[in-house]
């Protein structure tokens, strides 16, 4: 629940209810502050104003810029695999495979993280993200770096998530398609 909140500057007030299943795509143009709403779901950014309540449920949130943490510290030399492993656990990592997704190719699996494109990078966050689906997934522009066939799969996938899913897009495929709700910033 968000009651009240805005950002100075980058997002004017607003107040957002959400069930546990719904499907909401915001909308608006450039710099109307849709990145900025789901930072403030995901609880990375705090509001100038208002309240946001996220009580017993887990979020997850698939930002623009890609951000895969190294908490083992391997460096710029650790594999997508081993960036899987570190970023899920072994154990996790053995039960949903990063090959569950095929979001990559197992070939780029052993290959150093530093190397992959920003899109394979962002389909590696996405596959973390996915392996242990939160009640609450943010997607801020799923569209950008990611051909159209996965992102056409991403669209189908949705409506059949079990949690609710948020997604900031200004992309007019993604919006003449959608099926659920909406919010226009």
């Amino acid at each position: 629940v968000a009651s009240e909140v805005s950002v100075a500057g980058r997002l004017e007030r607003m107040s957002l209810t959400v069930n546990g299943d719904e499907k909401l795509l915001v909308t608006g143009p450039n710099g109307s502050g849709k990145s900025t709403l789901l930072e403030v779901l995901a609880g990375v950014l705090s509001p100038s104003s208002g309240t946001v309540t996220v009580a017993g449920v887990s979020v997850g949130h698939l930002t623009q810029e890609v951000e895969l943490p190294d908490p083992a510290g391997r460096g710029p030399d650790r594999t997508v695999e081993r960036t899987y492993r570190d970023l899920l656990g072994d154990d996790l990592a053995e039960t949903v495979p990063l090959s569950t997704f095929g979001l990559i190719h197992p070939r780029d699996e052993s290959r150093p993280l530093g190397e992959l494109s920003l899109g394979q990078q962002r389909r590696v966050a996405l596959a973390v993200l996915l392996a242990a689906p939160p009640d609450v997934l943010l997607l801020d522009e799923p569209d950008n770096h990611l051909s159209l066939s996965l992102v056409t799969a991403l669209e189908e996938a949705i409506p059949t998530y079990p949690g609710a899913v948020f997604v900031a897009s200004h992309d007019a495929w993604l919006r003449k398609r959608w099926r659920g709700e909406r919010l226009e910033l």
